[in-house]
């Protein structure tokens, strides 16, 4: 997804221009008007450089211009569906747009060249994005096969990002496999020990399984790292998340249970 060699191409062609211009572009604040009129300059010499539709369409969705965003973004993605088409997955997951989401990383992973992609940032294989939009759209099975594929494709556990075995869990959670869904968060808990949401999936799953003692103490770690009172941190945007309120609210439900 990066700009390209620019000495690659013909000399005072439009395409080595455009790219020159897109070089430069960078050099500014992201969505800058600098930046945004040499992006505009670089698509008036060569109207299917992709990568400066990309370019220019990100600071609109980082300011919530999701209209301004996906119209770039959609002439990258028919430019190049190969580069772009797991960022406008990305970024239609963020807005709960799950099919139009799975639409794209199944079109994605089916193409000759597609290849193991992590969201923005690296945080997540975009295969686990793919299933938990699954399970999201009601296809519990599915979802969580894919996760299972995923996490036991990699070459070593140093693979194994913060949030896999908690989106399998509560993949599993979601499907009515609670004992399943404890098994695997406890896993997540050992190598995350610091993510209130597996606490509060786990509390959830005990709850199912009739065992209030361990269902009170997950929750109540849950809240703890949600107040600050361990070190722990919550809510990433793409894997199940929680709201504080509602590790509050099931906190109160369980201590009301005898």
């Amino acid at each position: 997804m990066a700009q390209g060699d620019c000495s690659a191409l013909p000399e005072r062609s439009n395409e080595r221009l455009a790219c020159e211009y897109g070089r430069k572009a960078i050099t500014f604040k992201q969505g800058s008007k600098q930046s945004q009129i040499l992006f505009d300059s670089a698509i008036a010499l060569n109207p299917k450089y992709a990568w400066a539709y990309y370019e220019k369409s990100v600071p609109f969705f980082k300011r919530g211009l999701l209209s301004e965003g996906i119209q770039l973004l959609n002439k990258a993605v028919d430019l190049d569906p190969l580069s772009y088409l797991t960022y406008r997955a990305y970024w239609f997951y963020q807005h709960k747009s799950f099919a139009y989401c799975r639409n794209d990383l199944e079109a994605f992973y089916a193409m000759e060249g597609s290849y193991p992609e992590n969201t923005p940032g690296g945080a997540m294989d975009m295969r686990l994005i793919l299933a938990i939009t699954y399970v999201q759209l009601g296809a519990n099975e599915k979802g969580i096969e894919l996760i299972n594929e995923t996490i036991n494709s990699y070459p070593s556990e140093d693979y194994l990002g913060p949030y896999d075995y908690h989106a399998l869990g509560a993949a599993y959670f979601k499907n009515g496999q609670y004992a399943e869904a404890r098994a695997v968060l406890l896993e997540s808990i050992k190598r995350n020990e610091q993510f209130a949401d597996s606490y509060y999936y786990l509390a959830a799953a005990a709850e199912q399984l009739g065992d209030l003692k361990d269902a009170k103490y997950y929750i109540n770690e849950s809240v703890l790292r949600y107040n600050g009172e361990k070190n722990g941190y919550s809510g990433y945007p793409l894997c199940f998340p929680i709201a504080k309120q509602m590790a509050v609210d099931k906190m109160k439900a369980l201590e009301a249970l005898k």
